[in-house]
């Protein structure tokens, strides 16, 4: 049966046998066609919470239909090393429990399990994003963060969620960092656009849609700062692992430095900029009387392919008048630049863009330990702006559908991890402004009539509604509180339906201000 009949009877709920199917045409081993399905079976049966707890996902049938056809087209090999090999050895030499060969179609697993299985059946189909040479100092970077953030957000649903719970795997997280700015752009950006931009098969500015995206969302300010933060963790992360990349970018480094020493010299550089000036003239006035004299132009033509190679001959006078003119256009370009200088608001952009793109670079040569701080602290920056974004969100909210998404999204957020042990919600320094953020999507909620009010008492009812929210109920519909006054404390028990989840205790507040009755369940939304 064919790739498309397959596909066209994923309406059905049965996967499985749909994935058998491709699997009769495999040979792979029974622990690996064993492996595949459970793979698929466990995405099956946790896709609907995953989808209710994060929302911004994709469609299950347009998810599951993407692994089939990557396994379909792309894996002729799936391999479970064994542990005496020396295969074996070599890959625990190298640090890593997986080889992916994309040219061959192979992959290569060491102690598989699911998640593994799957991140590696997308590594298979890995997708470099393009951006153009004039982003050249991140354009390798930011690529890479991308593409491996896409990966890691592939393989969630399985890592998080297994039909009956919603549990961090940070474990299984194979890049934190990566991860975090990833599911940051996620609720910035829109998880189709994001997907969009990744499979775009056409050549495109990514760079500048995702500005402009950003730019008209979140006003520009916001755009810039997001961008720029993201570009400085992406260019620690890449040249840590890039030896050929950090190269690059510090030999690109030196060159910036030169020519902002060249720019600060004023003295030389208006000397300079005058002889140059006068030696691109002599030169262009020179070129012109080549072209312009047949005679010149045929003598022109001899004493280069003298020097030129056999196979890369000048053809004739028309290609050598092309070589001349395009010289004569890189000369006046050069010129025009320099005369840019000479103007003093021109002269302070040029500086201030070659103090930009420095700037961008700072952080290459620095410790281990150092980048790591460094790495962190451009991370919390980025969390500052993405709430700045998301007040923009909520401001735009209209609808009562709106308000319950971004109550899941604010959610699902605090739950992020940003280092290996700190989740959003437990860093000191971001919780000043994610109080506010959240007691401005709570006030929403009320007058969009979304969720029951507790107190009257605005600072008490936020801080109840806000430790409600921290909740890892599936679906925050089915939340029932029950208010205790005990011994001159608040206590409120959370229920998933009629299943008791926790307790949460406000040491503080005005009995008389509760809105509900004590003892008596009610539901958080209306």
């Amino acid at each position: 049966m064919d790739t498309e009949k397959i596909f066209s009877k994923l309406n059905s709920k049965d996967y499985n046998n749909q994935l058998e199917k491709i699997l009769e045409k495999k040979d792979f081993s029974e622990d690996v066609k064993n492996l595949l399905l459970s793979c698929v079976y466990k995405i099956d049966a946790g896709y609907k919470d995953y989808e209710t707890v994060k929302v911004a996902v994709q469609n299950k049938k347009t998810y599951i239909e993407e692994i089939l056809e990557i396994i379909d087209k792309k894996c002729k090999k799936i391999i479970i090393v064994k542990e005496d090999s020396s295969i074996s050895k070599e890959m625990e030499e190298m640090g890593t429990k997986f080889l992916v060969d994309k040219l061959e179609g192979t992959i290569q697993l060491m102690y598989p399990n699911e998640i593994l299985l799957l991140y590696t059946i997308y590594k298979l189909d890995d997708k470099q994003i393009y951006v153009d040479e004039k982003y050249n100092l991140i354009r390798n970077a930011f690529s890479e963060l991308i593409n491996s953030g896409e990966n890691i957000n592939n393989i969630e649903v399985l890592r998080d969620f297994n039909g009956w719970n919603w549990n961090t795997e940070i474990k299984e997280i194979p890049e934190i960092t990566t991860n975090t700015v990833y599911q940051n752009l996620i609720y910035l950006l829109g998880i189709e656009f994001l997907k969009e931009l990744v499979h775009k098969e056409e050549i495109v500015d990514c760079m500048e849609l995702i500005q402009t995206r950003l730019t008209n969302l979140y006003k520009r300010e916001n755009a810039e700062e997001i961008l720029n933060e993201i570009y400085k963790i992406s260019i620690i992360i890449c040249t840590g692992k890039n030896e050929r990349e950090k190269k690059r970018l510090l030999e690109e480094k030196e060159d910036l430095q030169k020519e902002l020493e060249r720019l600060e010299n004023k003295k030389e550089l208006l000397e300079e900029i005058s002889v140059s000036k006068k030696e691109t003239l002599r030169r262009i006035k020179q070129i012109d009387t080549i072209i312009s004299d047949k005679k010149l132009l045929e003598e022109e033509y001899i004493k280069r392919n003298e020097k030129r190679p056999e196979y890369n001959k000048i053809i004739n006078l028309k290609h050598l008048t092309e070589i001349l003119n395009k010289e004569r256009r890189k000369l006046m370009t050069a010129m025009e630049q320099n005369n840019k200088l000479l103007d003093p608001k021109n002269y302070v952009n040029v500086k201030d863009g070659l103090t930009k793109q420095l700037y961008l670079l700072e952080d290459i040569e620095l410790s281990e330990e150092e980048k790591k701080e460094r790495k962190r602290k451009y991370l919390l920056n980025l969390q500052k702006v993405f709430i700045k974004c998301f007040y923009i969100k909520i401001k735009n909210a209209k609808e009562k559908e709106e308000i319950i998404k971004l109550l899941y999204m604010i959610r699902y957020y605090n739950y992020m991890y940003v280092t290996g042990k700190e989740q959003i919600k437990d860093i000191e320094e971001l919780k000043a402004e994610r109080n506010k953020l959240e007691n401005a999507l709570i006030k929403k909620a009320y007058e969009l009539k979304v969720i029951n009010h507790i107190s009257s008492e605005e600072t008490t009812n936020n801080e109840i509604i806000r430790n409600v929210l921290l909740t890892k109920i599936i679906s925050m519909e089915n939340i029932n509180l029950l208010l205790e006054d005990n011994n001159e404390v608040l206590e409120i028990k959370l229920y998933d339906a009629d299943i008791y989840e926790k307790s949460i205790v406000i040491p503080v507040f005005n009995k008389k201000a509760i809105a509900t009755k004590f003892n008596k369940t009610i539901r958080l939304f209306i």
